[in-house]
């Protein structure tokens, strides 16, 4: 894996933000994948979809899914966060948070978190796949 890259919506932005670092892919060459490190600014607490949904209006080449239910039925939100994998619509992270987002564990890796919900990575997986927009 390469070293971290850090983002910041403004370099020495004032006020409370969410640090996320999200697993990037290496790219379509078998490259090594590596962590991204963005500063979302957060007054609130936010679901771990919506902090993806700002981390891709910083970066546009992030992939990511959103969700469409926001209630934790649909499945199309299933992330890894901190090492547990979870319902990101569902799951906040408080301002001042540093919080880890890998792709969910049971499925195999697209690009970026975006997982092949029709490919499970292994027998016995507890995820759930639907449908949800891919940015």
């Amino acid at each position: 894996m390469k070293g971290i890259e850090k983002h910041s919506k403004e370099a020495g932005a004032a006020g409370p933000f969410i640090r996320v670092k999200v697993l990037r892919s290496g790219g379509g060459n078998g490259g090594a994948g590596y962590f991204a490190e963005y500063d979302v600014p957060a007054a609130a607490p936010l679901s771990v979809m919506a902090l993806l949904a700002k981390v891709h209006d910083m970066d546009g080449s992030f992939a990511c899914r959103t969700s469409m239910c926001f209630k934790g039925h649909c499945g199309s939100c299933l992330v890894r966060v901190n090492g547990q994998d979870v319902r990101g619509c569902v799951t906040l992270v408080q301002p001042g948070e540093t919080v880890t987002v890998e792709p969910h564990s049971g499925f195999r890796v697209i690009r970026d978190l975006v997982v092949d919900f029709s490919a499970p990575a292994g027998a016995g997986d507890s995820g759930a796949g639907g449908g949800g927009e891919t940015k």
